[in-house]
């Protein structure tokens, strides 16, 4: 086997423990070889600087966790409801947009070629040692995939020679990003993916609400729902679903991304489910535009059984990063 040549260490970490994931690559398969990517800056990145700029500070505590038994909008797959101590952190008010993770890959060390919009991005357009990282369709199936630029509904494409989102969707939520490229990402910035739990305090509060605004029954003015696959919207466009701290699109809009590998609940920490080179499925949370319209499917505590392949994008799955505090 060929020495690796320096990747970027943020992708390499996120990137490698997938092959057991995925199970579709020989343990031999070496990742992508490309030096290691540009640090993040603010005068490079500045969207993404913005974002992590705007995080939003989540007290410590102890959560309430998982649904209840006796609720019309139970959800048994996240049974048994129990506390969790929680140490203060941040978190995004927004999900990541196109613009923000576009700047991402503008960071790699892969120069795209010629001018092609997200869903028409192909190998004419990525050099041959990076289709791994960026096309679905048109590679061999890879572990190391961190988002799909060839599926007919991706939002970032090429223009003369970057990577950019397709115009007039810069400030549309990302769409995607597999679990590997979402916790890249967030590395990148300086931060990381929010736990299953945290991601759930900072929807539900330490008084443990029904829905991230509060008790009312969710309506397309509080969350992005009942929408066609594609038909986004950009992000924080209902602020009248905001959470009381501010947290915006925490049910509707899209799926998003937890470092967390589905495992039954009461949550421990310690149990292997928050290591990322262990293989498996990532859990992912908040409803999607398209098909969680239903309340009990918009709920803090509901759990998604759909399209948690941490080496797989999907057009309705999204992220959001977290950081400590």
């Amino acid at each position: 086997m060929r020495p690796l040549r320096p990747f970027t260490a943020l992708v390499l970490l996120s990137l490698s423990p997938l092959s057991s994931a995925a199970q579709t690559s020989p343990a031999s398969t070496p990742p992508p070889q490309f030096p290691q990517a540009a640090p993040f800056d603010a005068r490079t990145a500045p969207e993404s600087a913005r974002q992590h700029a705007q995080m939003i500070r989540i007290p410590g505590g102890s959560y309430p966790i998982g649904s209840p038994d006796n609720h019309p909008l139970a959800n048994r797959a996240a049974m048994p409801m129990h506390r969790v101590a929680i140490a203060p952190f941040r978190i995004d008010r927004t999900e990541v947009t196109n613009a923000q993770f576009a700047e991402f890959l503008n960071a790699l060390p892969v120069k795209p070629r010629g001018t092609e919009p997200g869903g028409n991005v192909g190998p004419r357009n990525i050099p041959p040692e990076a289709h791994r990282l960026f096309l679905e369709f048109s590679s061999r199936p890879s572990p190391y995939t961190i988002v799909d630029l060839d599926d007919e509904e991706a939002l970032i494409g090429v223009i003369d020679g970057r990577f950019a989102p397709n115009p007039g969707f810069e400030n549309h939520p990302a769409t995607e990003t597999t679990w590997a490229g979402a916790l890249a990402y967030c590395r990148w910035r300086g931060a990381r993916l929010p736990t299953e739990v945290e991601w759930e305090a900072a929807a539900r509060g330490p008084q443990g609400r029904t829905f991230p605004w509060g008790e009312a029954q969710p309506t397309t003015e509080l969350a992005v729902i009942n929408r066609k696959s594609g038909d986004t919207v950009p992000v924080g466009s209902r602020p009248r679903g905001a959470t009381p701290e501010g947290l915006l699109d925490m049910a509707g809009s899209m799926l998003e991304w937890t470092s967390t590998l589905d495992r039954p609940y009461p949550y421990r920490a310690d149990d292997g489910r928050e290591d990322p080179a262990l293989g498996g499925e990532r859990v992912v949370r908040g409803g999607n535009y398209v098909f969680d319209d239903a309340p009990e499917r918009l709920t803090t505590w509901n759990r998604t059984f759909a399209w948690r392949n941490p080496a797989t994008g999907h057009r309705q799955i999204g992220l959001r990063c977290a950081a400590g505090v």
